[in-house]
């Protein structure tokens, strides 16, 4: 039977996780500036986009809720006005 790796356990950040993580803040700053160019160049060279993915989407769910904690709201009320305002207001 093959295993299958829990994202974040200990065999996936010991297998490249620095790596990911610098591919998605580089991805993150290329989006930021509107670099499509250069949010491509970066996806394309990581040989694991679902770990990259998956790793984008933890990264925003924590700042989303790290940003409502230190506004004092709850994190269940943020992420319904971010459902609710939608992504033009997102940011």
């Amino acid at each position: 039977m093959t295993s299958v790796r829990e994202p974040g356990s200990r065999e996936d950040r010991d297998t490249g996780s620095a790596e990911l993580f610098g591919s998605v803040l580089d991805m993150a700053r290329a989006a930021k500036r509107g670099d499509v160019s250069g949010w491509l160049t970066v996806k394309s060279g990581t040989h694991r986009p679902e770990d990259v993915a998956f790793l984008s989407s933890q990264m925003l769910g924590v700042l989303i809720e790290n940003d409502a904690v230190r506004r004092g709201v709850h994190p269940a009320d943020v992420w319904s006005e971010l459902r609710r305002r939608g992504l033009d207001d997102f940011g």
